[in-house]
């Protein structure tokens, strides 16, 4: 029996209501993708990082499975983001279940006064086994032991089940237990969205990189050949060129790019950067040198950047890539710096490209500075972080071992050594 046109639409109407109840958005049902800003709040949201979450949670709601996990400032759009999941989620006839992490708790907490209509067991068990659960704010409310306690049951259990999640958080990474960040963070489970904060400088506009330079250097444009090239060198370019073609479709733990000077590494480390600009994807590329200077100014009382700002966008962002690596001075200040960098992305397994002249033995220093301008330069990465770069758990280590690729281009015109062509 087939039901009449205005029946049939009478039931839809009452079973889009039962989906709107059931979600709990209430008055957050305004909340959804056609009235999303694109670019994020303004003052509160780095725009590529927004866009590229917004795609992900438009994903999600499209084909909600496995967790999407999206952090960031308070302010960014988090909320708005998990709000038009939910309701795209309605819309399109499918339950889903939302909820601010402190809505939650207390929800359970009052199950527990004897007079309350509502069962704590048949509570819970209806979050935990929630078609799509949806949880706003996590870490807000997550001080006290009990409220440890059923957050980790009701997400544990949801991991084990491998129910689609979606868990906002303006929590720093690091301040989640080890369980939490297990969850949250679980490569094969969770896609991680990176809110960042807005730029407090415009020095990485494009990821950093001069417009004329992403142009010039792409993987295309990179050559492993020439005649003048021994076949150990070609190889040794071949495998590189592969791996970041490899890490610029998917990023996923840390390259390291090792080699003398003009030997390709920030050619390959700029076209991975260019491949994730494409994609509107946020990128940080920055010569380290460039880098300890921005941080130095901004620490001056008159600098009308944020220092703590500048630094957790630069220690936080979704792909980090540190060009020549040792060139900078070596003061304890610099040290100190770059050492909370690297521990922080490691610990996180942030994706992050280095290129950097240093090895990863211990060798004497034997050679001369950069351009003559220090008798000798440290030709190995200190204890502390080259201990995390030998990481073979996380770091990818590519060396580049081919001669200086201007000196072959002038060898293959025929320029004597000692003069450069004229321009």
């Amino acid at each position: 029996m087939k039901a009449c046109e205005c029946q049939a639409t009478a039931w839809g109407a009452a079973q889009g209501e039962l989906l709107r109840r059931y979600s709990q958005l209430g008055p957050l049902s305004r909340l959804t993708f056609e009235n999303l800003h694109p670019d994020g709040r303004t003052g509160f949201a780095e725009p590529s990082s927004f866009r590229h979450t917004a795609r992900k949670a438009k994903a999600f709601a499209a084909d909600p499975h496995g967790w999407l996990v999206i952090l960031g400032p308070s302010g960014c759009g988090k909320t708005h983001l998990a709000a038009a999941v939910a309701n795209a989620l309605v819309q399109s006839g499918k339950p889903a279940l939302y909820s601010s992490a402190s809505d939650l708790l207390d929800h359970l907490r009052s199950t527990y006064d004897s007079g309350s209509p509502v069962d704590y067991d048949g509570l819970l068990r209806r979050i935990i086994e929630a078609p799509v659960l949806i949880i706003d704010d996590v870490g807000a409310h997550y001080g006290s032991p009990w409220a440890q306690e059923k957050l980790d049951q009701i997400l544990t259990r949801r991991y084990n089940a491998r129910r689609p999640t979606v868990v906002t958080s303006s929590v720093a990474e690091t301040a989640f237990d080890e369980r939490m960040r297990t969850r949250l963070l679980d490569p094969v489970l969770s896609a991680v969205c990176r809110i960042q904060q807005e730029r407090t400088a415009a020095g990485w506009d494009a990821g950093g990189i001069q417009p004329a330079l992403l142009d010039q250097m792409t993987f295309d444009t990179f050559t492993a050949r020439g005649p003048h090239l021994p076949a150990e060198a070609q190889e040794s370019l071949k495998a590189a060129l592969r791996a970041c073609r490899e890490f610029a479709n998917t990023p996923d733990g840390w390259l390291l790019l090792t080699g003398p000077t003009g030997t390709g590494k920030t050619h390959l480390a700029i076209a991975i950067a260019g491949e994730r600009l494409k994609r509107g994807a946020p990128v940080v590329f920055t010569f380290v040198p460039d880098l300890l200077d921005h941080l130095r100014l901004a620490v001056a009382p008159e600098s009308r950047i944020s220092y703590d700002a500048l630094f957790e966008q630069v220690k936080s962002t979704e792909l980090l890539i540190l060009d020549d690596f040792g060139a900078e001075s070596a003061t304890p200040w610099a040290e100190e710096k770059l050492y909370q960098l690297v521990v922080h992305r490691h610990n996180l397994r942030l994706p992050t490209v280095i290129t950097s002249r240093l090895t990863l033995d211990a060798e004497p220093e034997t050679q001369g500075g950069r351009g003559g301008r220090r008798a000798a330069r440290r030709l190995t990465f200190n204890d502390a972080i080259g201990s995390r770069l030998k990481d073979q758990r996380v770091v990818t280590i590519l060396p580049l071992i081919a001669p200086d690729h201007r000196d072959e281009a002038i060898h293959r015109e025929g320029w004597p050594r000692d003069r450069q062509p004229r321009t």
